[in-house]
């Protein structure tokens, strides 16, 4: 039979009872008796000392009423079901009311990032501006200690006609005896080249990479000119940028290797030369518009930069001067120049779609090759000095030079890169895409490499068992 507690009327969860046998909840008769010291039901006197435990099994509480029917159940569970759903909207409430807080918070970050790229370009802008004036005042009192027009002339001193001609003697006997290496890549080798190093070297805005030169008799050192105002060196063993130059206020446009140190021009009108632990040895600021480029003489001891002032300049490394600048002989702005093997012809591409060929020694033309329809992007010779590879928009040309004629016509749109590897075995090419043709026979295309976007530069590694590629984004893309 059920005990229920005499004042509660509920089954008591610690029963007790008192001497007169009646039954509580412990509890509640212990409340009771400090607050009258009686029992509620006789009205006796009662003490806790008085109470007995009872011991009883445990049970479980029943249902309440509401829920012991079908009706009562359905209740509950719409009652439930109700409170979820007020609860799932107060959430979906909740969701909203934070989305709309992170939609400010990201149109606030976007205004401040604006702000912060404006504010950056007026800094970049103030300190070009600080750079050319810079720049102008230093042209302005080497022109009152030296006239302008000593320095535009054609020729060359005879000591350093001389070591030219000594150079090129000395080139062209060895170049007869030179075999080409075992080691040279196959068609198949190339055919099988995949992309082993994407590697970001230059920052992603300005991104861009314009030039790449690998170093002679290191090919695990790499340079490139980038849109970032820096010459990054990169290091193929361990896959890392290792340096980091900057000097230049403007664009890097080119980059050449001269031995240790590294020669850069860009957008400043300045050459910049640096030394191997990265300091600036020395700045040549003789042109007046944008340094399009530079090619080092085989001597390491000379280099010709070329500029968008429609003219093309020696320079002596060794006392940090320029010899002499020449003036293009049709008034054309010049793209790009690079040295003859043999160091005495310079081959200068101009914006006017023409191939120039000059005798560096007395700055005389030697030969014009037309052929073209846009601004000349890109030369190089081939080692043993009989082709000349020119590129532009149009597409790749190969010209013999030993008998001054287009000898064949590469497709490749946007072309901006060509580069000839050491053995002359094989060209390749950038536009869309970087591409490696074979020289001899039928200039068959070895293999196609697909690049994100536009190639810009290209360069063989040590008989032709890499091929590094420089592109408009800022990754430099060795494949091997």
């Amino acid at each position: 039979r059920g005990m229920f507690c005499a004042i509660s009327g509920a089954a008591p969860a610690r029963p007790v009872v008192t001497p007169r046998g009646v039954l509580y909840e412990r509890s509640l008769i212990v409340k009771a008796i400090e607050e009258r010291g009686e029992c509620p039901v006789t009205k006796e006197s009662l003490s806790v000392d008085d109470l007995i435990e009872l011991k009883a099994q445990k049970w479980v509480n029943p249902r309440p009423e509401a829920t012991m029917s079908v009706p009562g159940l359905l209740s509950a569970f719409h009652n439930e079901w109700d409170a979820l759903m007020l609860e799932t909207h107060t959430l979906r409430k909740e969701l909203q009311t934070t989305r709309q807080e992170l939609s400010h918070a990201l149109y606030q970050h976007d205004a401040a990032c604006r702000v912060i790229a404006r504010l950056m370009k007026e800094r970049d802008d103030a300190r070009d501006a600080l750079a050319n004036a810079k720049g102008s005042a230093k042209r302005s009192a080497a022109g009152d200690a030296e006239p302008e027009s000593k320095k535009v002339k054609a020729g060359l001193p005879a000591a350093v006609v001389a070591k030219m001609n000594d150079v090129q003697k000395e080139l062209s006997s060895g170049r007869k005896k030179r075999e080409i290496s075992s080691e040279l890549a196959t068609m198949g080798d190339i055919s099988a080249y995949e992309a082993k190093v994407t590697q970001a070297v230059h920052k992603t805005s300005p991104a861009g990479i314009n030039a790449v030169a690998i170093k002679a008799g290191d090919d695990n050192v790499i340079a490139t000119a980038g849109n970032d105002h820096t010459v990054a060196i990169f290091d193929k063993v361990s896959s890392q940028r290792v340096q980091q130059l900057s000097g230049h206020s403007k664009k890097v446009l080119d980059v050449k290797f001269v031995g240790d140190n590294v020669l850069s021009c860009g957008a400043d009108k300045v050459v910049k030369l640096w030394g191997a632990d990265g300091s600036e040895i020395a700045t040549f600021g003789d042109h007046t518009g944008d340094v399009t480029s530079v090619s080092v003489h085989p001597s390491n001891s000379y280099f010709v930069s070329t500029s968008t002032d429609k003219t093309w300049g020696f320079h002596d490394l060794t006392t940090s001067s320029c010899i002499t600048l020449v003036n293009d002989d049709t008034d054309s702005a010049i793209t790009c120049a690079n040295f003859h093997p043999d160091g005495v012809i310079l081959g200068a591409g101009t914006k006017d779609s023409v191939v120039k060929l000059w005798d560096a020694k007395d700055a005389r033309k030697l030969l014009q090759l037309d052929g073209h329809a846009s601004e000349i992007t890109g030369l190089s010779f081939s080692e043993n000095g009989y082709y000349l590879a020119s590129a532009a928009k149009d597409g790749v040309k190969i010209w013999d030079l030993r008998k001054s004629k287009l000898v064949h016509e590469i497709e490749c749109a946007g072309a901006q890169g060509v580069a000839f590897d050491h053995s002359g075995s094989y060209i390749a090419t950038g536009g869309h895409n970087a591409s490696v043709y074979q020289v001899k026979g039928k200039w068959e295309l070895v293999k196609e490499f697909e690049v994100k976007k536009a190639v810009k530069a290209v360069a063989f590694g040590g008989d032709a068992r890499s091929l590094v590629v420089a592109s408009a984004d800022h990754n430099l893309r060795i494949f091997a």
